[in-house]
């Protein structure tokens, strides 16, 4: 039987037998019988393809095929207790066991595949560098550091990529649950205060993080029994890095070039206005999208995810009176957003080790 002859239903199942995504784009350039049956092939089958491929090009894994998933596991979770509750379970497993969920329940198009590789070079790779420069390595590394350098000498170690994808992959996951607080008419589902703490907590793990009276970690995941241990210090790092004045002053900036509003930035977080910090948390918290904001020219940056920009900031200016909080951490001295609010979440996680203020 001769190629051509062989039924299309047969050319549309060899995907499941190709070992990478590599040999599945190569064998699908080799014909238009093959490209037109393997355009066919099912997003999970292609996300599983690239998952035999990764690290070699899905590096660091499995964080960037994270955040390429993580809105349709969001999407997929959101407003449903089981589905919800089985998110939760996958947080407390850590990162791999967030992208064993993310391999269950979402998929790439050959399309998104390419889009997201793309943006490791517009918007990933400048965002870690920025982050790089304000807690990792190239900061450490400014002269005189201790004397003067930076404005907010610390010792701190930041592994400046890793920390880019985990505030990525935060935004993909809850990026949405901040409309339900600025479109209350609609009711909107959303992820609450201790769905989002899971996800602090054991995927973005930290050697010093702890139980103490009102927050709970669990011997599950990274913190488990038998583990070799936690040697990094990412949640320690990470609100470092949100609190600091240079992190804070990007964000200012790119709001005030997307929407032409104007917020204070205040020499200590705490004295910030609550608006001045809605404004921040709506940009970071949209993932790939909002991080365009403090990477690209604004001449680059689609009108469309402007446009949704510019609304989601006239939302939070038309706000009468401050969103609801709640009062978290030990002694309940953490007011947290119900909105997404990645700053003091991690207050929250690291509030037992963090110096007293």
């Amino acid at each position: 039987m001769s190629f051509d002859a062989i039924p299309n239903e047969i050319h549309c199942s060899l995907p499941l037998y190709i070992d990478n995504i590599e040999t599945f784009i190569n064998a699908r350039a080799t014909c238009r019988r093959l490209r037109d049956a393997f355009d066919r092939t099912h997003p999970n089958t292609i996300l599983r393809l690239a998952d035999a491929s990764a690290p070699t090009f899905f590096s660091p894994h499995p964080h960037f095929l994270i955040t390429a998933t993580a809105r349709q596991v969001s999407d997929w979770a959101i407003g449903d207790e089981e589905r919800t509750a089985k998110l939760r379970e996958a947080f407390r497993g850590g990162v791999d066991s967030l992208y064993g969920l993310c391999l269950r329940h979402s998929g790439l198009t050959l399309d998104k595949i390419h889009q997201t590789y793309l943006s490791r070079f517009s918007i990933i790779n400048p965002f870690a560098d920025k982050i790089d420069k304000m807690a990792g390595d190239q900061w450490m590394s400014t002269p005189d550091f201790w004397d003067g350098g930076v404005s907010e000498p610390y010792t701190i170690h930041t592994e400046s990529t890793r920390a880019a994808f985990q505030i990525l992959i935060y935004g993909e996951l809850f990026g949405s649950s901040m409309w339900a607080v600025l479109e209350p008419e609609k009711n909107l589902p959303y992820f609450n205060i201790d769905t989002r703490l899971d996800y602090w907590t054991y995927c973005v793990p930290d050697w010093g993080c702890r139980s103490y009276p009102g927050y709970e970690v669990l011997p599950v995941g990274p913190y488990a029994e038998g583990e070799e241990g936690i040697s990094a210090g990412d949640q320690f790092a990470m609100h470092y890095i949100l609190e600091c004045g240079r992190w804070r002053r990007i964000w200012s900036k790119a709001l005030r070039d997307a929407t032409g509003r104007h917020s204070e930035v205040a020499d200590d977080v705490d004295d910030e206005h609550w608006r001045t910090k809605l404004y921040r948390n709506a940009l970071i918290t949209q993932g790939l999208e909002g991080a365009q904001l403090v990477t690209l020219p604004i001449e680059q940056i689609s009108s469309e995810y402007l446009e949704k920009a510019r609304g989601m900031v006239a939302r939070i200016s038309a706000l009468e009176e401050r969103p609801a909080m709640e009062n978290l951490g030990n002694r309940g001295d953490t007011p947290v957003f119900h909105s997404p609010d990645p700053h003091d979440e991690v207050g929250v996680s690291i509030r037992d080790m963090w110096p007293t203020r």
